[in-house]
């Protein structure tokens, strides 16, 4: 008889119903934030410096991303490691997948293109689960070093770490630990980055420290389609009483379209690589 996990049933639907409370309520709040500033003129007062910067940023931040896709792919290859074109294939089109409401399509989506490389279902599963484990201590630490005054080069100094351990290290879960926090830093960094140049806040570091904050948020809340909503509100919530909320709704909005043209980014290169190899290999056949 096949054991019931601790979170199947009633459980996963009440977990199921709350997210979508919670992203209701996310959805309102900053329904009505953005619409009291005005979305139209928000969008109208920002200089063609501040999206040229965005967009620049969302194409670093899709690089980054590939740092994401070896780390899991480190864990799910059991017979050696994928070239990095194998690994953007699979990974590429699952980024863009999270945009689809229910937070689940992303793994269904590596589960069926990592198939067609050879990976083995089990392992994939482990990796993903392992991932998201990593993922919300990462971006806490990195928001943290902001706080506390880490600034970039303590973000550098992550990153290095990061790369290194991930470089050096055998064991697969090290290794992509290594690669996350690498990635988290980066983030971090690109984020800072983004509001210094494109909305000149007095405080940059910590708007950017905040915004990995949210950025927890909305991954934690599992309905939210690309912590849409979740994260925007927690963002506004948390940063507003130490800066405008002009400031902060403005960027709210750069980074969703930095993080969203990142997404686009290295999916479209997925799916890109994914075609080509069954296009090759139908060609051969």
């Amino acid at each position: 008889m096949d054991r019931k996990t601790p979170l199947s049933g009633g459980a996963m639907k009440a977990i199921r119903w709350i997210g979508y409370v919670l992203l209701a309520v996310a959805l309102v709040y900053c329904g009505l934030a953005l619409r009291d500033l005005g979305v139209a003129a928000l969008a109208e007062s920002l200089s063609q410096s501040a999206w040229l910067a965005t967009v620049m940023v969302g194409l670093a931040y899709g690089g980054a991303l590939a740092l994401l896709a070896v780390g899991w792919v480190a864990m799910s290859a059991r017979k050696g490691a994928l070239d990095l074109s194998a690994t953007i294939a699979i990974y590429g089109p699952a980024v863009v997948a999270k945009y689809i409401p229910g937070s689940i399509f992303q793994y269904g989506s590596r589960q069926l293109n990592g198939a067609e490389f050879g990976l083995e279902q089990k392992p994939m599963a482990k990796a993903s689960l392992a991932e998201a484990a990593l993922h919300v201590p990462t971006a806490l630490l990195c928001g943290a070093i902001l706080l506390v005054g880490g600034g970039l080069l303590g973000l550098g100094a992550v990153a290095v770490a990061g790369f290194t351990v991930a470089i050096v290290a055998s064991p697969p879960f090290v290794r992509a630990a290594g690669f996350q926090l690498a990635f988290f830093a980066l983030f971090a960094v690109l984020m800072t980055l983004l509001a210094g140049l494109a909305l000149m806040s007095a405080d940059p570091e910590r708007l950017a420290a905040l915004f990995m904050l949210a950025w927890v948020a909305g991954f934690l809340v599992p309905v939210a389609p690309g912590g849409i909503g979740v994260r925007e509100s927690a963002l506004l919530a948390l940063a507003v009483p130490g800066e405008s909320t002009a400031i902060v709704a403005a960027f709210a909005l750069l980074t969703r379209l930095a993080t969203t043209i990142g997404d686009g980014a290295i999916g479209l290169a997925g799916y890109w690589l994914l075609l080509s190899r069954r296009w090759n290999r139908q060609a051969s056949a």
